[in-house]
């Protein structure tokens, strides 16, 4: 059993973040001028290294596949695994290549995947045809995605191209080995796939075929550290709205009942506020969408279901003791529920009514 990371770091001094194994630009590339390597998700590896190690803190970036992350990240190769991540329901209870399930933080960033390449064939897979003008369709796939979950669901196999990478992805596009690849808004934006020296006809796809929430990711069992997680998340986007910057970080006065406002303001001195990050790794690869701006008030608060996943895998079943093991024991759930005035109409009433729908959903689902 691996110790608690925030205790092993006192020894270590280290934080270990999984990363891409290969150059994803604006999340994570070499800068030939710095000699680093630098991205969005770089920048959170440093924002949880700041707030876990204080002013001086250390990082260590350890790559790793699509294929291999989870075992690696349950192996203890690294303390948290921030690589462009889908959180679904069946990662998060029971992940299939490691028999485990993990701790996801809220989305960094919202995406979905389109299908992107030469343009005419990019048609025929917005428009799911693999036959006729389409037959000659050859979708590079990355192994250990959802977007392979979903492309072997919508194309036969003989159309699809298995690949161990992004940067495989498009070198097959270059050679001709597959004339469509995979990506979301900023995984293969024509601007980054030139940059890998492809020089024929391009397109983006129109049809979006994937919800992906990216999160980062934590064993599970360790909640002070996913906490802590969670709330560096929450400070870069606070941060943002209340318009403190990386100038600006000792103004920041949030603290919560573990954390002192010092764990905060170490990752903000040390990154920026979430706009900053944007601004300096994202933008110029794609804009902003509106899924991915700071609510500000006025504008609605996000509701956004998370894909389920691969939901035909047997999991091992309930913890033995455990919360869903004594509810199927008793025989009935418990919910805590404030109680309902006497005025139906009341907003208060409503809103009770409303927690009761969800006791009730909950039940049906346990």
């Amino acid at each position: 059993v691996l110790p608690p990371v925030l205790e092993a770091l006192q020894e270590r001094k280290v934080l270990r973040c999984g990363i891409h194994k290969y150059d994803s630009r604006g999340f994570i590339s070499f800068n030939n001028e710095t000699n680093t390597r630098e991205g969005f998700e770089v920048d959170l590896c440093k924002a949880v290294a700041a707030a876990s190690l204080g002013s001086n803190f250390s990082y260590e970036l350890v790559p790793t596949t699509g294929l291999t992350r989870f075992t690696d990240l349950a192996s203890g190769e690294f303390d948290v695994l921030i690589a462009s991540t889908t959180h679904t329901l069946e990662r998060d209870v029971h992940e299939s290549s490691s028999g485990m399930g993990f701790s996801f933080s809220s989305p960094y960033l919202y995406g979905g995947m389109t299908y992107n390449g030469v343009p005419e064939f990019v048609k025929c897979a917005d428009e799911l045809s693999a036959v006729g003008d389409c037959a000659g369709i050859l979708i590079c796939s990355i192994l250990g995605t959802t977007w392979y979950d979903t492309t072997k669901e919508l194309f036969p196999s003989s159309n699809i191209v298995l690949t161990k990478d992004q940067g495989e992805s498009i070198q097959n596009l270059i050679d001709g080995k597959c004339n469509v690849i995979q990506g979301e808004q900023y995984e293969a934006p024509e601007v980054v796939v030139r940059g890998f020296g492809y020089e024929g006809p391009y397109g983006q796809g129109k049809t979006s075929f994937t919800k992906d929430p990216l999160a980062m990711v934590t064993r599970d069992g360790d909640p002070e550290f996913a906490a802590l997680v969670e709330w560096v998340l929450q400070t870069l986007m606070l941060a943002e709205k209340e318009n403190i910057t990386m100038m600006t970080a000792n103004t920041f006065a949030e603290s919560t009942e573990f954390f002192d406002k010092d764990v905060f303001q170490n990752a903000l001195a040390a990154v920026g506020n979430y706009g900053e990050m944007y601004t300096r790794h994202l933008a110029p690869i794609s804009p902003r969408l509106e899924i991915n701006e700071i609510n500000d008030g006025e504008t609605t608060g996000l509701l956004y279901s998370h894909p389920l996943g691969k939901v035909d895998t047997v999991g091992p079943g309930p913890i033995n003791g455990g919360v869903i093991d004594r509810i199927l024991q008793r025989g009935f759930l418990r919910c805590g529920i404030p109680g309902a005035t006497q005025d139906a109409t009341s907003d208060k009433n409503k809103r009770v009514e409303l927690d009761m729908e969800f006791c009730r959903a909950l039940s049906a689902s346990v």
